[in-house]
């Protein structure tokens, strides 16, 4: 009698374990897809320096940066985000023009940014091809280049244009093919894409 009511003790110790257990697998199912949809970046970087609080020189400063830094690392939107003012002490770099400042007081950096809202990585083309070569930065042969190029390549996808496109920061890493003429570009100044995210 003791025994089997010992037993029965332990049998209902166990199975409220792996009912517990259950419980919070299933909680951690809810809550996981909800905390993957932000990306949070202390002191953010562009091409190796910490990323300059204005997009271009002077100009498009705070939102404008962030919000391009989050689509460049597939996210839809920005959330909250601070300025850190670095002076001389570390270069910033403008995440819309590539330049640097450096050497000055003013110079401004983030202090941390929130990304929002990830892009389905269907949407996503790392490194696109043309024909198998990589896309031309450009639409047609020197011209039209950058979103023109990048919307056409969305179209051929069966999407409506370019939410976000990243040329190559250098020319001459390899070919490229220009989409509207199917002409080859196979020497230094040639240019391809990044990553294109289309709409």
């Amino acid at each position: 009698m003791i025994d089997e009511y010992s037993s029965d003790r332990k049998h209902r110790r166990t199975s409220l374990f792996w009912v517990t257990i259950g419980i919070l697998t299933t909680l951690m199912t809810v809550v996981e897809p909800v905390a993957a949809q932000d990306g949070t970046y202390n002191k953010p970087r562009y091409r190796d320096t910490r990323l300059d609080w204005c997009q271009t020189w002077g100009t498009d400063c705070g939102r404008p940066a962030a919000l391009a830094f989050c689509n460049r690392r597939r996210y839809a939107e920005v959330g909250v985000f601070r300025a850190e003012r670095v002076g001389k002490s570390e270069p910033t770099r403008l995440i819309g023009s590539n330049q640097v400042c450096s050497g000055q007081d003013f110079c401004t950096a983030f202090a941390y940014i929130k990304c929002t809202n990830p892009i389905p990585s269907e949407r996503v083309f790392v490194n696109p091809v043309w024909k198998n070569r990589r896309l031309d930065v450009c639409l047609r042969w020197a011209a039209d280049c950058g979103k023109p190029a990048a919307d056409a390549f969305c179209r051929t996808q069966g999407y409506l244009d370019a939410f976000h496109a990243e040329p190559d920061a250098e020319p001459g890493h390899s070919s490229t093919r220009v989409i509207s003429s199917d002409q080859i570009c196979d020497g230094s100044s040639c240019r391809g894409f990044q990553q294109i995210i289309c709409r």
